[in-house]
């Protein structure tokens, strides 16, 4: 192989790749975006905004927004036309593709009516030909939710219990409590709740055990705005109102109510005062969402529960004598548990608790037999439809308990439970035995006997089906056998006939 002098063969591979790279990388461009991340309020508009370098025409390229998956973007631009058939449903007819600074490959886009599910990382990509680049956007949406509210629930044990709320807030906000001199107090406890639209509620108690404690402020901090909303209270001020002085009377024992029932909760002032001013208020483990909230005279629905819509009534006859009753349709076994009533004035509440069983009677039990196996028969009582979960036992004639060998117990969709409880016996001990499944709440029982004259029965019919078929099998042996035989005798007499001389002796010479 012949050299040119001053040059090898792989110094003039080396020179022709760098050649292709360098025509190449003229021809690339990157792709960069706001370094700080984008803040917007809930309901107004973001702009989103990315930039070629070198600048260029991004008019005949393909231009992608998208979150997490490039399959499915926020926006697609492609041949100078928005692309919709793979767009995602919670931007279409929300998103705008701003064309003002294409031609110096500025590409924008912008977002509508901003929900906090807008919240997070945004990713530009651009391709031309074969080539693409890409940069990431990080789009912060925020709300200044309500003023923080603070209510007092009376005294408990260890002392004055305050509760502040506050709702409407994004993202997740801060809660702190401060004293009049400015020093924070420690929180009993806090409880953050993100309702259907993203934005957060906020319910955060305080226990003030220092009797001599004037007033307390509560604070609600956002944290990507770096603001806060903020509300005090003046404790000797609000224990001399008229709610102070009232209580709120509830059922004193449990409420049974069966599924499927309507299920009434009363709760009333003592002594009678008319409540059509007040805030009344169902709920379970915490005031928002709640199970009904009655104001100034109507129902708050954007408050209540989705579980609890729909199914729910409230029963006013009486609220001039402070006696309310709330009526919940079709009783299902989610609502069993503990509710409270809370009546409000002044920023004060008073509450009552209320104890409620939900108790599904189910079907009469079935009792199968399994076997005989290696001398053993299985019992096996079966019912479903129970609510809460049921007691089963076995029983001999006397009513003495004979202990099951097992038992299975599954919750269905509906909360409601299934058992099947087992019983082992040899076919020698079999005795009329009894499956009783009762309910603990309601002290009913439902039971059925299995009699020993059935298993025996079920135990000969078995005998006699086996020794039928067996009769059976040998009789079609035999058949089988004889028709054999018969067709062997006609083939050698058939055979006798066609051939009499064959099989003859012949006589001595």
């Amino acid at each position: 192989m012949v050299e040119l002098p001053g040059y090898s063969l792989s110094g003039v591979f080396a020179s022709f790749f760098f050649m292709l790279l360098s025509m190449k990388q003229s021809d690339d461009f990157r792709v960069t975006g706001s370094a700080h991340p984008i803040l917007a309020m809930v309901g107004e508009d973001a702009l989103l905004t990315c930039q070629l370098l070198p600048k260029r025409t991004a008019m005949h390229m393909e231009v992608r927004w998208y979150r997490s998956e490039p399959s499915t973007p926020v926006f697609l631009y492609r041949d100078g036309d928005e692309v919709t058939e793979i767009q995602m449903e919670e931007y279409r007819g929300r998103v705008e593709w701003i064309e003002d600074g294409i031609t110096e490959g500025s590409v924008s886009l912008k977002i509508h009516s901003l929900q906090p599910s807008d919240h997070g990382q945004y990713w530009c990509r651009v391709k031309d030909d074969n080539y693409l680049a890409e940069t990431s956007l990080l789009l912060q949406v925020a709300s200044l939710g309500s003023d923080p509210y603070i209510h007092m629930d009376g005294s408990v044990e260890s002392g004055l219990q305050l509760v502040c709320t506050a709702k409407g807030w994004f993202p997740e906000p801060q809660v702190s409590w401060q004293d009049i001199k400015g020093e924070k107090l420690l929180t009993f406890s806090n409880y953050n709740f993100q309702d259907e639209d993203g934005l957060f509620y906020v319910e955060s108690t305080l226990v003030v055990r220092d009797a001599s404690t004037e007033a307390v402020s509560c604070f609600i901090h956002n944290p990507s705005l770096t603001e806060e909303k903020g509300s005090d209270v003046s404790i000797p001020e609000r224990l001399q109102t008229e709610m102070a002085s009232l209580k709120v009377i509830g059922p004193s024992q449990p409420i049974l109510v069966r599924v499927g029932e309507d299920i009434q909760l009363t709760c009333s002032l003592a002594p009678k005062t008319d409540a059509q001013s007040m805030e009344v208020r169902w709920v379970r483990s915490h005031r928002h969402p709640a199970v009904y909230v009655y104001t100034d005279g109507a129902r708050v629905a954007g408050e209540q529960m989705a579980e609890y819509r729909g199914r729910t009534a409230l029963l006013s006859d009486a609220i001039s004598e402070g006696r309310l009753t709330l009526q919940i349709n079709d009783a299902r076994t989610s609502d069993d548990g503990k509710y409270r009533c809370l009546f409000e004035k002044d920023g004060v509440y008073q509450e009552a608790d209320l104890d409620l069983k939900i108790i599904g009677l189910g079907s009469s039990p079935q009792i199968s037999m399994e076997g005989p196996k290696d001398g053993k028969v299985k019992l096996k009582c079966t019912s479903e439809g129970w609510f809460p979960q049921p007691q089963v036992q076995w029983r001999d004639m006397e009513g003495n308990t004979i202990p099951s060998s097992s038992q299975d117990l599954t919750q269905g969709s509906q909360g409601l439970f299934q058992v099947e409880a087992f019983l082992l016996v040899t076919n020698s001990s079999i005795v009329n035995v009894t499956c009783s499944i009762s309910s603990p709440l309601l002290g009913e029982e439902k039971k059925t006997t299995f009699y020993a004259s059935e298993s025996r029965m079920i135990y000969s019919w078995n005998i006699l089906l086996i020794w039928g078929l067996l009769l059976l099998l040998l009789v079609g042996v035999v058949g089988l056998i004889w028709r054999k035989n018969c067709r062997k005798v006609n083939k050698t007499l058939d055979s006798k006939t066609a051939h009499p001389g064959e099989g003859a002796m012949m006589p001595e010479e």
